[in-house]
C-alpha cells in the first residue's frame, strides 16, 4: 500500500474496518486535544477515540495527528494521518472515533482542523510489600 494511500481515508473504509473489528466507542485512556479554531458541538455525545484492547495487551501507546476536513454543518467529510502514532491499529482507532465527531455549524463550507489523539498506558501503581509480622 502506498504512502499517499494510507494518509487518505474515505468514510466508508474506516467504517467498514472498524465494525469488522468491532471498535468501541469510548476510550478511558485515549486523550484527544483540539487544537483547532472550530468548536466541537456540546450537544452530541463526541466520544474519545476507542483505546483497542489488542493495543494497550501489546503495550502500544503513542500520538496520533490527524487533518480533519469539517463542513459547513459541521460533519467530518474526510481524515488524513499527519503524523503516525506507529502502530495501526492506534491509527485506525483514532480515526473511526474523530469520523464519529460532530462540530458546532459554521457559515464556511469547509474548513482543515488539526487534532491530535494521545494514547498512553495507564502508570503501573508499585505497592510496597506489607511488614513482617512482629514474632513475641
Amino acid at each position: 500500500m502506498s504512502s499517499a494511500f494510507r494518509k487518505r481515508w474515505s468514510a466508508s473504509v474506516i467504517f467498514g474496518s472498524l465494525m469488522f473489528a468491532g471498535a468501541a466507542l469510548a476510550a478511558v485512556s485515549a486523550q484527544a486535544q483540539d487544537t483547532s479554531k472550530r468548536q466541537l458541538d456540546p450537544a452530541f455525545p463526541n466520544y474519545q477515540p476507542a483505546y483497542p484492547d489488542a493495543a494497550q495487551v501489546n503495550g502500544e501507546q503513542g500520538d496520533v495527528v490527524l487533518k480533519v476536513r469539517v463542513n459547513e454543518d459541521g460533519h467530518v467529510r474526510n481524515i488524513e494521518i499527519e503524523k503516525s502514532s506507529g502502530f495501526a491499529d492506534l491509527d485506525n482507532a483514532a480515526i473511526g472515533g474523530v469520523f464519529r465527531w460532530r462540530y458546532l455549524p459554521t457559515p464556511r463550507w469547509s474548513t482543515w482542523e488539526h487534532v491530535t489523539i494521545a494514547y498512553r498506558l495507564p502508570t503501573a501503581v508499585v505497592v510496597p510489600p506489607a511488614p513482617a509480622p512482629s514474632a513475641h
